[in-house]
């Protein structure tokens, strides 16, 4: 598990450093919420965010779309950790780690819909 996710923030970083703009247009809404969840640099996480915040924004059905997918990434990660829970032998760091990704996941998810309520709300005056 330790060296996926250690593969993943190395390929994070390749994936940034060649074109941001053209690569994070090119992603799926389950890659642009993995991506955003697992990176730690920080100026991915915000074009990551930004991205996300622009496809819902005017987009009802991307909206819905993002929605669903947090939804069921939230309830995925909320079934590992109830299994991770239960067993004796796993390793303590694996379960903070995947606490921490669980928490991150729902931050993000609020902070989107804070952003498009405060775009609707704008709108509307």
């Amino acid at each position: 598990m330790t060296t996926l996710v250690e593969y993943k923030t190395l390929s994070n970083e390749k994936l940034f450093s060649v074109s941001e703009k053209l690569l994070v247009e090119n992603l799926s809404v389950q890659d642009l919420i993995n991506q955003s969840i697992d990176s730690e640099r920080e100026d991915i996480n915000t074009t990551l965010k930004r991205e996300l915040i622009l496809r819902g924004r005017d987009d009802i059905q991307s909206r819905i779309t993002i929605k669903k997918t947090f939804k069921n990434l939230i309830n995925d990660l909320e079934f590992v950790l109830k299994t991770l829970d239960n067993d004796d032998a796993v390793n303590k760091a694996t379960v903070k780690l995947q606490k921490k990704k669980f928490l991150n996941m729902i931050s993000l998810f609020d902070r989107l819909q804070l952003e498009w309520q405060k775009y609707d709300l704008a709108l509307k005056r």
